[in-house]
């Protein structure tokens, strides 16, 4: 161990934390360490220290700052899966917020507060009790604050914006270890900066998010095969362009490949918001021949059962286009030309797939922008959009390293230029959907990446996380 681990663990004990601190060998280190959702940002750290409040985030951050030259990481959920996202660190300290998971709800003031390592499984069993709900994520083992500072794609953003437009107020712990409130009143060029803007400003130790009547949803999905694709993107063409008129619903349109296969299958994910069964904007998926799985149920069971498989190597790529079927086309063929290859490359077919479209909305930044706005830079969009995303697990760092990310690479750059061809493609990446490769703050616009330096210098004079939390997508390196 290095001496300025040595003295990172030295200074976190003199704090008061030796109770919340693991080192290697450690039952509870490897436990944390084993619980992230990839194996890809399971780097080992020199030290995991858990915080139980805020008090303890502040003396973690005035401790390892004061550390000469120790660099540290921040984990949510821990659910971003590419090395250097800023979840984990191999030579530093990573705070993690496995013992900050609570979710309390105001009935006076419509109000729940999340805690920043609550995963959305557990935060809608709490608010569902309360018989409301929150916009957040939509994969149980997702964390809060990842989700919410890099955006947030929610069930209802066609009612309600992103999920970073539902925080009402955050408590953030900056680089000097001062506690402050960031809200529309107070500190509100913070307030701005931190929808979306990822961990470039402090450590979000609580968000307050507004919350609407919880009540039962229609959902399910339907299995399709790949010999229905154009029907599919039919469908699907005609849903998104009925969404911003009728808010009622939410897709995700999935092209899976699943291991030992021989070929992939198409996945059609549908939630109407209002529990309608048989709702008229899924009438021409449902009329596709296929699997149906649909049932009257709540948002906390489906999230508690919707859980992506784990334990492998993983690699994500996204990026955004206008809507259009000669793009989606095109991606298609695209996602059957990868797995071509990676059957060539991958012994005995032991690789997963999982391609999504999904719609973005042009009304969406209108709704931004009556919660007091956000830094996504989503304004200047006018067409409704695609958010595609890919995501590829292997078995080995060697196979995503040699395999994976050279091809899902070039299976995107081929889609961004016939997008570029027919002036679709869109200047906006998902943060959270990106990786190490992609710059998706740059697509924020000049006023906005202006608005966040502005915000890091105020409250990061000392650039702590910019320069001591080096994961992530920082401001300061905007190309």
């Amino acid at each position: 161990m290095s001496s300025i681990a040595q003295a990172a663990i030295t200074n976190l004990k003199e704090a008061g934390l030796e109770h919340v601190l693991y080192t290697p060998g450690q039952d509870a280190y490897e436990a944390r360490e084993a619980s992230y959702w990839s194996l890809t940002p399971q780097l080992g750290p020199s030290a995991i220290v858990q915080p139980r409040n805020t008090e303890e985030v502040s003396k973690i951050v005035k401790a390892l700052v004061g550390t000469a030259d120790c660099k540290f990481a921040i984990r949510s959920g821990g659910h971003m899966s590419w090395i250097g996202a800023g979840n984990n660190i191999k030579e530093g300290v990573t705070i993690d917020f496995g013992l900050m998971t609570k979710t309390s709800y105001d009935s006076a003031t419509g109000l729940a507060s999340l805690e920043p390592g609550g995963r959305w499984k557990d935060v809608y069993v709490d608010v569902e009790k309360h018989g409301v709900m929150v916009a957040g994520g939509r994969e149980g083992m997702v964390g809060v604050s990842g989700f919410l500072t890099g955006g947030g794609l929610t069930f209802y953003n066609c009612r309600y914006g992103w999920g970073c437009d539902q925080v009402e107020n955050y408590e953030v712990v900056l680089g000097d270890g001062s506690i402050v409130e960031a809200n529309s009143t107070t500190n509100p060029d913070l307030f701005r900066a931190l929808k979306g803007g990822h961990n470039n400003f402090g450590i979000v130790t609580r968000f307050d998010m507004r919350t609407f009547k919880a009540v039962n949803i229609w959902d399910g999905n339907i299995i399709i095969p790949p010999a229905a694709n154009d029907q599919v993107i039919e469908a699907y063409l005609d849903f998104s362009n009925d969404l911003s008129k009728n808010a009622d619903s939410h897709i995700l349109a999935m092209w899976t490949f699943v291991p030992y296969a021989k070929e992939h299958f198409i996945n059609i994910v549908l939630t109407n918001l209002d529990g309608v069964e048989n709702a008229p904007s899924f009438q021409k998926f449902l009329a596709i021949s296929g699997q149906q799985n649909m049932k009257l149920t709540t948002v906390a069971e489906k999230i508690k059962e919707f859980i992506l498989p784990s334990g492998k190597y993983d690699a994500w790529l996204t990026l955004t286009f206008k809507l259009d079927s000669r793009v989606m086309h095109k991606t298609v063929d695209a996602y059957k030309a990868l797995i071509e290859e990676l059957k060539r490359s991958v012994p005995d077919n032991n690789f997963s797939v999982n391609m999504v479209f999904q719609p973005l909305l042009a009304s969406w930044a209108q709704h931004s922008e009556v919660r007091g706005g956000n830094v996504l830079g989503l304004d200047h969009v006018s067409d409704d959009c695609v958010v595609l995303v890919v995501g590829l697990e292997v078995e080995t760092l060697e196979l995503l390293k040699d395999v994976s990310e050279p091809g899902l690479r070039q299976m995107f750059d081929e889609v961004e230029s016939f997008a570029k061809s027919l002036d679709k493609n869109v200047d906006f990446l998902y943060l959270n959907y990106c990786d190490g490769s992609q710059d998706p703050i740059r697509g924020y616009g000049k006023e906005n990446i202006e608005r966040m330096k502005e915000a890091a210098a105020k409250y990061d004079p000392t650039r702590v996380f910019q320069e001591r939390v080096p994961g992530g997508f920082k401001i300061s390196k905007v190309k």
